[in-house]
């Protein structure tokens, strides 16, 4: 190969790479910030809503009802970026690290037989920050996250497709 030929190669070939990074770093960059929190919620032993919700960051809200719930199937709402932003804030004192699944400890008393939530923030770099949480856990903290977690229903609008207004 020429001496040309490797100065044109070469010319070509680093802002194609340089390119490549600048794209790869801007990911990064926006990766951090959660694009879509979602909640999915466990059967019990009996007739305990079994669902899942996700919000994400525009306001678009999903829900699919497996079994117990007044809505089966799945529904969608055009909520905003305001409800993203309160529903964020809301579990902002549980959310875990990105990368990581955390599981919530220091649960004595502990009841049996309760639903779990699975709640995950996802990013624009698809990684995952994950919460577990039993809500038999009757600590002071387990109390306070099953009650947060219990009133997204409301905030996001769910709450008319997880239960008949009766119950």
């Amino acid at each position: 190969m020429s001496r040309f030929a490797i100065v044109r190669l070469f010319v070509c070939a680093v802002p194609l790479f340089l390119l490549g990074c600048a794209q790869q770093s801007q990911v990064a960059a926006t990766g951090g910030d959660p694009i879509r929190i979602s909640y999915s919620v466990g059967p019990c032993y009996g007739t305990c809503p079994v669902y899942q919700v996700a919000i994400e960051a525009n306001g678009a809200t999903f829900f699919n009802g497996e079994r117990h719930t007044s809505v089966e199937g799945t529904q969608q709402i055009s909520n905003n970026a305001a409800t993203f932003q309160a529903t964020l804030s809301r579990l902002a004192p549980w959310k875990p690290e990105t990368g990581t699944t955390q599981s919530t400890t220091d649960c004595e008393p502990r009841a049996t037989d309760q639903q779990n939530y699975t709640v995950i923030w996802t990013n624009a770099a698809f990684e995952q920050a994950v919460l577990e949480h039993d809500t038999g856990c009757h600590s002071e903290a387990g109390r306070q996250l099953t009650e947060t977690l219990r009133s997204l229903d409301s905030l996001v609008g769910v709450a008319p497709w997880v239960r008949s207004p009766a119950q």
